[in-house]
């Protein structure tokens, strides 16, 4: 272990600082962007000058805005729920179960993490448009599911790996079956490591913009995200404050739920860690 010597600690509350400038400069900054009149959004002042909320306002205040809210939500709550259903059983499947070409079905979810999500988008695209699910919020869901399940099966094979085959032999003898078992048993003790997908599967689709654009076009059924770029973005003028202040509120759920339930979270991963 390093000695806590002085020069120690200065490195440590200098790099601390460093470290933290470059994370919360970028927000701070944005803040004050969203707080500042139109006419001022390219002044160089911060916090020091003329602040007003007419840009937050604005924005909690338009339905459309509104409604790309409202939309990011379903999508979001939605594909999180079906992913961490999803990736229970298959984590349990993997975890508790022995059948042949379990390894092979495992691997293939690993290797699933190497291919960029941009090549995959293509394939993707086709196979929702023959599906006729092009423009829907299942083709949303559907790839949000897709993309959360190899990270979420893992984790959770993990966390079950560490709950006692013995306690699972048991319930057997008393009579219960896989699916009472499963579902009163493993998954309540599971919660942690569920909770910790479930936030996985809402903050990766919550911030989501590469297939929220493509797989969705129509302007009512669009998530926030790909609704913000569209609307404040264009090639003659951005309105940064708007786009700011819109930042903003958009980051409030996701904030929302780290608050309440990083707790669990932080358990969910660091148990799920414990065995490979």
């Amino acid at each position: 272990m390093f000695q806590k010597t002085k020069p120690f600690r200065a490195f440590f509350w200098v790099a601390l600082v460093v470290i933290g400038f470059f994370v919360f400069f970028p927000l701070l900054w944005m803040i004050n962007t969203a707080l500042k009149p139109t006419a001022e959004t390219f002044s160089s002042y911060f916090f020091t000058g003329p602040l007003t909320l007419d840009n937050i306002i604005h924005i909690v205040t338009d339905a459309k805005i509104m409604g790309y809210l409202k939309n990011s939500l379903i999508v979001s709550f939605g594909s999180s729920f079906m992913a961490t259903v999803v990736c229970a059983f298959a984590g349990y499947s993997f975890s508790k179960f022995r059948y042949r070409g379990r390894k092979f079905v495992m691997g293939l979810f690993m290797m699933s993490q190497a291919f960029p999500q941009a090549i995959l988008l293509l394939s993707i695209y086709t196979l929702m448009n023959k599906l006729g699910l092009l423009g829907s919020y299942w083709a949303l869901l559907i790839s949000y599911v897709v993309f959360t399940l190899p990270v979420g099966t893992w984790t959770l094979k993990s966390y079950f790996d560490n709950i006692p085959d013995s306690l699972i032999e048991s319930a057997k003898i008393d009579g219960a079956g896989h699916w009472r078992i499963m579902t009163k048993i493993v998954f309540p003790m599971a919660v942690p490591g569920m909770i910790s997908i479930a936030i996985y599967g809402f903050v990766w689709s919550w911030n989501d913009l590469l297939y929220s654009m493509t797989l969705v076009t129509d302007s009512a059924r669009r998530t926030l995200a790909s609704g913000l770029v569209m609307t404040f973005l264009g090639e003659a003028s951005t309105n940064w404050g708007y786009m700011m202040a819109a930042s903003i509120v958009s980051a409030i759920p996701v904030t929302i739920i780290f608050v309440f339930l990083q707790r669990y979270f932080i358990q969910g991963l660091t148990a799920g860690a414990v065995k490979g």
